[in-house]
């Protein structure tokens, strides 16, 4: 008796780490929104196109122009957010996200009414606690060249990689990127909102740097520091990226 075959799977599930982007409407008029929109695109092409968004307003806008206009630019809307979008989002098939789904790392401060309290006594002189070292981030050690299509991403981590990163690639961390080769392609340092994050490289030829979201595409550093080594940083929330050397 001959045995059945096995049947083929439908589907296979993979993790991805994918880059969002959160839109904040702050004007709801679709003019002044169009406006930002396409001065954006003419200074940022690279940036723009592809780029992968999750709208969120506090207030009623006219989203299927939004949306329509964001998708003419080459942006790619995702969801909304819960709130005023919640309605229209769905009417126009795109998926409405719970407020704990999409964090900025911070934190809600809750105000509370102080209760009336007797002043305590003078508390007792102690002694000073013993500095505390600092906590020491773990470290992701990438050996191989990052190939174009590949994304590398360190989660809670530094991450080194010790040859180039092609172009096309994309590598991530949740600390600093340190590249000792050329590097093309997207790197993005402080994924998660450190902004004491840095980018590290031996030759830049990058088509992104990004430190805690700020960043610069390849039409912003031509000139003296393309090819050269560079660190990327940013200084009171401004990317500045400067030669190794400097």
């Amino acid at each position: 008796m001959k045995s059945m075959p096995k049947a083929k799977p439908a589907l296979e599930l993979k993790g991805r780490v994918l880059s969002l982007t959160r839109v904040r409407v702050l004007d709801p008029d679709l003019k002044a929104i169009e406006a930002h929109l396409r001065n954006f695109a003419r200074q940022m092409p690279q940036a723009i196109e592809g780029l992968p968004v999750i709208l969120e307003s506090e207030f009623a806008i006219e989203l299927a122009g939004v949306l329509k206009l964001m998708r003419d630019l080459g942006m790619q809307p995702l969801a909304a957010m819960e709130g005023a979008l919640a309605g229209d989002a769905r009417l126009c098939g795109l998926p409405v996200l719970p407020p704990d789904v999409v964090s900025e790392g911070r934190s809600a401060a809750r105000a509370v009414e102080p209760a009336p309290v007797e002043a305590p006594p003078p508390p007792e002189p102690i002694a000073a606690p013993a500095p505390q070292l600092a906590v020491r981030r773990s470290t992701r050690i990438v050996t191989e060249p990052v190939r174009s299509g590949q994304q590398i991403y360190a989660e809670g981590a530094d991450l080194i990689v010790t040859q180039l990163v092609s172009p096309g690639a994309e590598v991530i961390s949740d600390g600093c990127i340190h590249v000792y080769g050329t590097l093309r392609g997207r790197a993005l340092a402080g994924a998660r909102g450190d902004t004491a994050a840095r980018i590290f490289c031996r030759k830049m030829e990058a088509d992104l740097l990004a430190v805690a979201g700020v960043y610069a595409v390849a039409d912003q550093m031509q000139g003296a520091l393309r090819g050269q080594a560079v660190q990327a940083s940013l200084q009171q929330g401004t990317l500045k990226i400067e030669r190794l050397d400097s």
